[in-house]
């Protein structure tokens, strides 16, 4: 089956991702309380939309961002940025372009025809931010579901939010909760498999073993949750990689940090 490729706003969504892997340790409490009900949701079984991308949301709101931009930067810069990012989110809109070149004002173009183009466009921005909002999330979540070091961390956060939540959780999803008061194991869809095995590429997260059978076909793929089950762990999508058999058997239901090794492209 083809994969369906899309247009992504990279620069946004790695601005975005930066954001909010540095801020992780500060801000993450706070994101879960703000997101509660949402990823909840999200936990009980593997969903596209993850706790991820809700962890995210609390960072993204385009609508603050430009009035905060429009209080540090001069009209033309303002128009630029919201150029640049509408371009990258493959938005186009037809609201006519400010002449900067021959404006009568010279003082940031406060009072003119310019400024009169730019409101349009920053009008724009704030009728249509939930969809950029969504967008440069989308993004932004294609960088964060590669780093597995930052996945092993986020859930490592997430297993005491969960811990700490679980009667609430259990009174919600009852049929999704063990009487080991944990989230019951459950299938996992096949676009959930054919992402951790690409993200991976076909490859042991562990002992970096092939999984993809074209070389060796002995070694057994398994999709493994980064913070076991056991451990308050949960089936939100981004707490899966790629295992072996071996190693899958021998981590059991042990927090074992994934590993960030990978393969530099210029080392293909």
């Amino acid at each position: 089956m083809a994969s369906k490729d899309e247009h992504l706003a990279l620069s946004s969504g790695i601005g975005l991702a930066g954001i909010a892997v540095s801020n992780f340790e500060d801000c993450s409490y706070e994101a879960f309380w703000v997101f509660k009900e949402e990823i909840i949701g999200c936990i009980v079984k593997p969903t596209r939309m993850t706790a991820i991308h809700y962890y995210l949301y609390f960072y993204q709101d385009i609508e603050d961002e430009l009035h905060k931009l429009c209080d540090a930067f001069d009209a033309e810069w303002i128009y630029n940025f919201i150029i640049r990012t509408l371009d990258e989110l493959n938005i186009h809109p037809e609201l006519g372009e400010p002449d900067f070149e021959n404006c009568s004002s010279a003082y940031g173009h406060n009072d003119c025809e310019c400024n009169k183009a730019i409101e349009k466009w920053k009008g724009f921005i704030i009728d249509n931010q939930e969809e950029i909002n969504k967008l440069i999330i989308h993004a932004a979540f294609q960088f964060i579901f590669q780093n597995r070091k930052f996945l092993f961390d986020f859930h490592l956060e997430l297993a005491r939010f969960i811990e700490e939540h679980m009667g609430e959780i259990e009174r919600k999803y009852p049929d999704y909760i063990s009487q080991k008061k944990r989230v019951k194991r459950q299938y996992f869809p096949e676009w959930l498999k054919l992402a951790v095995f690409y993200r991976d590429k076909g490859t042991c997260s562990q002992c970096r073993c092939d999984l993809s059978h074209l070389i060796r076909v002995q070694n057994t793929k398994h999709i493994d949750h980064i913070i076991p089950l056991n451990m308050f762990g949960s089936n939100d999508a981004s707490n899966f990689q790629l295992l072996c058999e071996s190693c899958n058997t021998s981590k059991g239901a042990k927090i074992i940090s994934t590993s960030s090794v990978n393969a530099p492209f210029w080392n293909l």
